[in-house]
C-alpha cells in the first residue's frame, strides 16, 4: 500500500465516522441511550468482525502482549473517550464539547514529537491550524451556552484519551496486526468494558425498538467494521499525526447528512468551517512526503 492509498483509506474512515450521529439520533429516539447505544454497536461490531475472520479464515490469535495492549487501548483509548465526552455534555453545549474533543490532532502531534520522534513540518503544522479553526466555525461556532471548568476537562480528557487511541495503534506492539483482527479485538473488549460501565452506572437500557436495533446494527458496520478497519489500514503507511488532521473531515460529512437527512439549516460559519478543513485535508493530501517514525 502506498502513501496515497493511506490517505485515501483515512479519510473514507473519518466519512463513515460522520455517519455516527445520523445512526445515534435514530437509534436514541427509539429507546437508546449513549452508553447502550455504544455498548450494542461494539457488542454488533464483535459479531460480525467474528464472522468475518471466520469466513475469509484470518488467524486471530495474538501474543499476551498483544491482548494486554489491545485491551488497555478498548479502555484508555475508546471507552473512556465515549465516557468523558458524554459526561461533558452535561456541563456544555454538545457542540462546543466536541470542538474541544478535537484537541486530539493536537495531542497527537505533541505525542508523536515527545515519544515517537516524529519530525513536524511547517506545512503539516498549517494545515493543523486550518482544521482546528474549521472545527470550531463547523461545531462550536455559535454555541453560546456557559461552560463549567468541569465540562471543558472532561472534553479534553476525552481527546486526549482518543489520541493514546491513534499513537498506540500506530506505534505500538499492534501497528502491524491485521487490521480486522486490532479492530474485532477493540470490539469486544469495549463491549465488556461499556456493559460493565452501562450498569455500574445505572445506564443499562433495553427498552428500544426494531428500528433502533436496526441503526445501532448499522453503525457497527459501517463505523467499527469499515470505519476503524481503514483508519487502522491507513495507520500503516502515513504518520499518526496526518491521520489525526485528516480525521477532521468526519465533521463535514456529518453536516452533509444533517442537511440531507434531518433538513437541518446551513449558516454561513457552517461553510466557512468547512472549507477550512477540506483545505486542511488538501494540504495534506497533497504533501510529497509524510515522515513516519516508526
Amino acid at each position: 500500500m502506498n502513501r496515497e492509498q493511506g490517505i485515501l483509506l483515512t479519510i473514507f474512515s473519518a466519512t463513515s465516522f460522520g455517519f455516527i450521529p445520523l445512526f445515534a439520533k435514530i437509534a436514541y429516539a427509539n429507546g437508546f441511550n449513549p452508553f447502550t447505544f455504544c455498548f450494542f454497536r461494539s457488542l454488533f461490531a464483535t459479531i460480525e468482525l467474528f464472522i468475518l475472520l471466520k469466513i475469509k479464515k484470518i488467524d486471530y490469535t495474538l501474543d499476551k502482549n498483544q491482548y494486554v495492549t489491545l485491551f488497555k487501548v478498548s479502555l484508555m483509548g475508546y471507552s473512556l473517550t465515549i465516557l468523558t465526552l458524554s459526561m461533558s455534555y452535561n456541563y456544555m453545549s454538545t457542540g462546543l464539547a466536541t470542538t474541544i474533543h478535537f484537541i486530539y490532532p493536537v495531542a497527537v502531534m505533541m505525542g508523536s514529537i515527545l515519544f515517537f520522534n516524529e519530525k513536524i513540518d511547517k506545512r503539516k503544522m498549517f494545515s493543523l491550524i486550518l482544521s482546528l479553526a474549521g472545527m470550531y466555525f463547523l461545531i462550536g461556532f455559535d454555541s453560546s451556552e456557559s461552560t463549567s471548568i468541569m465540562g471543558i476537562l472532561l472534553a479534553l480528557f476525552s481527546g486526549f484519551f482518543y489520541a493514546y487511541y491513534i499513537l498506540i495503534v500506530a506505534h505500538g506492539n499492534v501497528r502491524e496486526m491485521n487490521s480486522f483482527v486490532l479492530v474485532f479485538y477493540i470490539s469486544l473488549f469495549n463491549s465488556i468494558i461499556l456493559f460493565a460501565m452501562s450498569i455500574f452506572m445505572g445506564k443499562l437500557e433495553t427498552n428500544f425498538t426494531f428500528k433502533g436495533i436496526v441503526s445501532t446494527v448499522l453503525v457497527a458496520l459501517v463505523a467499527n467494521l469499515i470505519g476503524m478497519v481503514s483508519f487502522k489500514a491507513g495507520l500503516k503507511v502515513i504518520s499518526a499525526t496526518t491521520a489525526a488532521i485528516l480525521s477532521t473531515f468526519e465533521p463535514v460529512t456529518s453536516l452533509i447528512l444533517g442537511m440531507l437527512v434531518f433538513k437541518e439549516i446551513l449558516s454561513w460559519y457552517h461553510i466557512v468551517g468547512s472549507v477550512l478543513i477540506i483545505t486542511s485535508v488538501t494540504i495534506i493530501a497533497f504533501r510529497k512526503k509524510d515522515l513516519k517514525i516508526s
